[in-house]
């Protein structure tokens, strides 16, 4: 390592150090917290945090309409909780136990009078979401549960790369501002013109002032963070002149960690496979802000000459689970969040295919309580080599992506496995015509491999006739680009809304 790593990660260690006294932060003692919890040792101290956290969070989310009405709806009595006294943690998991998930729709009709608790002068910030689904959701923070955000990114980069402090991280997302507003922070690049700023504004006394400054230093100080435009492949020749744009780009801030849209990531791989264009200085990548499937990590790490870890977070929660050097389980950050699997109503043990529900135990300025993120996933069984103990979490697609065939999930992992193990593809969405017909829109490798179409058309027809009355009909179709929803990202699958898992 040279010497100007170890000089950036002290200096700015001493930066965050100086700050947190002077700012009455925690969010790097929080960091070291889940460190030590996260082993088998600190197996007890995790389950004390998520007591204490869970009974905190349902006393304030009291304070709410739509809590109280789904705590009715549940039929729990309230007791002497309803006049305002703390719930113990015992009556807590026993409220919690008994209530139902809740999705967007369900919290985007009762904001914000609804949702939101009383304003104790906690720092508040608002902002604004889409996710892949294109359902937009306004979510409120605390100054706390902003601390508890950037706990857990620093948190995710120990055990992604071994690193934390000092390292060199370039983002490429499919929309810029989901990355750099709202919990991460304001969209200022420079830690300087903040503190004028709050100087000339008078805010500087302000905890939301000394939140925003901690993130400027995580950011700017810490490590370097660089965010890169989308990428928009609208023909070959014009991704190969974005190819090239990037890669410059790359060279200039010779990242550690390339963190981008799993799209993009192979994009990159392919342009660098076709070109022998050098990339010694990354180490790993970490795909973001969509579904990243097995055989499309394989394609990455062959090209590039790194590791791939998963991360699994969302712009409402921040960073939820993380993957080590076992590439596709995610170690669920458990201090700060419950992750359940739910199917029919009910939670299914683990190792079982479900939606994917969580609960932000660090948020109590707009309880998410049981909440459905709109992903199909399944929490794994078996212990890490690596050591550490919490739950691992498969992540295998949205729920709109997720087919059902008599009984039988057919998840938008399985789908995408099939198409980029074929290094001929470069994109490709599955369409649903009918009930067991599907049109296959498949966009051949930019740099010269074709497809194998009639392999691919061949096995996805028998893995959608699973379960199914009548053989499934595939129809394939060249094309030299596939549309990206609103949001950017793309879909793998898109199917009617009668298909969908309920």
């Amino acid at each position: 390592m040279s010497v100007f790593f170890f000089m950036r990660k002290w200096s700015g260690l001493f930066c965050i150090r100086a700050l947190q006294a002077l700012g009455k932060t925690s969010f790097l003692d929080q960091a070291k917290s889940l460190r030590r919890e996260s082993n088998s040792k600190g197996a007890s101290a995790r389950r004390l945090q998520r007591g204490k956290r869970l009974s905190a969070l349902l006393n304030r989310a009291m304070e709410t309409v739509f809590f109280r009405h789904r705590l009715e709806q549940a039929g729990v009595a309230f007791g002497t909780s309803a006049r305002g006294e703390a719930t113990g943690e015992d009556q807590a998991l026993e409220f919690f136990s008994k209530l139902t998930p809740i999705g967007k729709q369900e919290i985007r009709s009762r904001f914000p009078e609804g949702v939101l608790t009383k304003d104790t002068q906690d720092g508040r910030t608002y902002r604004s979401t889409s996710g892949t689904s294109g359902e937009r959701l306004t979510v409120v923070t605390n100054f706390s549960r902003r601390e508890a955000g950037r706990a857990s990114a620093l948190h995710v980069l120990e055990v992604a790369t071994r690193r934390s402090l000092g390292a060199s991280i370039t983002d490429i997302p499919p929309n810029v501002c989901n990355s750099v507003c709202g919990l991460d922070g304001p969209p200022e690049t420079s830690v300087l013109r903040h503190i004028r700023r709050g100087l000339r504004n008078g805010s500087w006394r302000s905890e939301m002032f000394r939140s925003d400054l901690n993130g400027l230093f995580e950011r700017r100080l810490m490590f370097k963070q660089d965010i890169l435009p989308p990428l928009d492949a609208r023909s070959a020749s014009d991704l190969s002149k974005q190819m090239e744009e990037t890669w410059g780009l790359l060279e200039a801030g010779r990242p550690y960690l390339l963190r981008a849209f799993p799209q993009y990531l192979l994009w990159l791989s392919e342009y660098k496979t076709q070109r022998s264009v050098g990339s010694h200085y990354l180490k790993y990548v970490m795909p973001y802000g969509g579904l990243a499937c097995d055989s499309l990590l394989s394609r990455v790490r062959s090209a590039l000459g790194v590791e791939t870890r998963n991360m699994y977070g969302t712009s409402e929660l921040g960073s939820v689970a993380v993957s080590c050097d076992n590439h596709r389980a995610m170690h669920i950050i458990e201090s700060f969040f419950e992750v359940e699997i739910f199917r029919d109503g009910k939670v299914v043990q683990d190792g079982q295919i479900g939606e994917v529900v969580i609960t932000d135990l660090t948020n109590t300025a707009m309880p998410l309580i049981r909440y459905k993120v709109g992903d199909i996933g399944r929490i794994l069984q078996d212990a890490c080599a690596c050591g550490r103990n919490t739950k691992r979490l498969e992540i295998l697609g949205r729920v709109q992506e997720t087919l059902v065939r008599s009984g039988h999930w057919v998840t938008a992992s399985e789908i995408g496995n099939i198409a980029y193990s074929d290094r001929g593809v470069s994109n490709f969405r599955l369409d649903q015509i009918s009930t067991n017909h599907f049109e296959l829109q498949i966009v051949p490798s930019f740099f010269g491999v074709s497809p194998d179409v009639d392999s691919i058309r061949s096995r996805m027809e028998d893995l959608l006739s699973v379960g199914g009355t009548e053989p499934t009909k595939i129809t394939p179709r060249i094309l030299p680009f596939v549309q990206p929803e609103p949001n950017g990202k793309y879909l793998t699958c898109r199917l009617r809304p009668s298909a969908w898992v309920q």
